[in-house]
């Protein structure tokens, strides 16, 4: 079976983009070549792999197989051209790192990116940050060499080499009256107004049960903010309370102070998504090390 890698182009093209025109304007073709293209792959697999349902595309059963295979070949591509041209550049191997949203941090950046980018001056680090599901199938996909996540939704197929835990931490700015006790009751937490997600963001349903297994059972959001970072900013602004997940090891800096619960908080695993060691540089090896090291500090 011959399946030209321009056809699974033109074919992922169309799923990503939602449609034939807008994957055609994408990709500056005709929509008729868009076409003709998907048409000669379904041909070539003698399986239908779209159909359009309510008005929009859908991936068939033999589709969504064809759209995986694609897109980790293209990843590929992708990242074949990236080394080659950090090679051409002069700057070695690329290592590309995935992150949960709850590491995008002050601490991550000390204590993790700064030692290992010290470690391995060569080494080209790409680090996106994510929702823990989509971040670990990015390793599948061969997008990320690596990820860093909750275990929360992980996607069939992941190896997940558990590190620790990380506890569910409030944040407050310094000169909010709460920052000043020792301790602080989910009721009063609840009372200053806490600053979430937006209700349709994919980890709202975790951190609802997280906030549950903390003590808060009924609260109500002053304000929903996609993006933990904007959500802190936020918090310094003296709009509310925020929380995330924090791991042992993190040295925590800046405006806001953690509060102490008067009770245990609630707390998630944190571990590696990799694939086979033997598709490992030593870059990436020197990262698992350091944070397995980390964890056990």
């Amino acid at each position: 079976m011959n399946l030209e890698l321009f056809r699974l182009t033109v074919f992922a093209a169309v799923v990503d983009r939602g449609g034939y025109s807008a994957a055609a304007r994408h990709l500056h073709l005709s929509q008729s070549t868009v076409s003709h293209h998907v048409a000669e792959l379904q041909k070539t697999v003698a399986m239908e792999l779209l159909r359009y349902e309510d008005g929009r595309i859908r991936l068939t059963p033999a589709g969504r197989e064809v759209y995986r295979s694609a897109r980790t070949l293209l990843n590929e591509q992708e990242s074949l051209r990236n080394a080659l041209d950090d090679l051409r550049r002069g700057r070695g191997v690329r290592l590309r790192v995935g992150a949960s949203l709850a590491f995008e941090q002050p601490y991550f950046m000390q204590q993790v990116v700064g030692p290992v980018q010290s470690a391995h001056p060569d080494t080209m680090l790409s680090i996106q940050f994510g929702h823990s599901g989509v971040t670990a199938q990015a390793v599948l996909d061969h997008s990320l060499d690596l990820a860093y996540v909750l275990n929360w939704h992980l996607p069939p197929g992941v190896e997940f080499e558990v590190l620790g835990t990380a506890e569910f931490v409030f944040f407050a700015p310094r000169d909010h009256p709460l920052a000043a006790q020792d301790e602080v009751s989910p009721e009063q937490i609840a009372a200053a107004g806490l600053i979430t997600a937006p209700a349709t963001a994919v980890e709202t349903t975790f951190y609802r049960d997280v906030m549950r297994r903390s003590g808060l059972e009924d609260y109500e959001s002053v304000l929903e903010i996609s993006g933990l970072q904007t959500r802190m900013l936020a918090a310094e602004a003296g709009l509310g309370i925020v929380g995330t997940f924090v791991p042992a090891y993190a040295t925590l800096s800046g405006r806001l102070v953690p509060l102490t619960l008067d009770r245990p908080a609630g707390r998630a695993e944190i571990g590696l998504v990799q694939r086979t060691r033997d598709e490992s540089s030593q870059a990436q090896e020197g990262l698992a090390a350091h944070l397995r090291a980390l964890a056990h500090s």
